[in-house]
């Protein structure tokens, strides 16, 4: 089964960006030169890369799906 994670980006350089998804306590490099964001922006990802900018809404709903699903933050 392939599942799109979410993050909170804590930093970008070009079209790299160190996100951190929940549930993980480090954060990872991902490519976001598909999106346009910035710093603490919300962001969906598959196989390293952004596909799409969240709201802080949609980003704390999904959260609370993870939690559902692996009973994790």
């Amino acid at each position: 089964m392939c599942m799109t994670r979410v993050g909170r980006v804590l930093s970008v350089s070009g079209n790299r960006a160190q996100v951190l998804f929940f549930g993980q306590d480090s954060p990872r490099d991902i490519d976001v030169s598909m999106v346009k964001i910035k710093k603490n922006s919300y962001v969906e990802v598959f196989a390293d890369s952004a596909l799409k900018k969240l709201t802080s809404k949609e980003a704390q709903r999904r959260k609370q799906l993870w939690i559902e699903v692996w009973g994790k933050d």
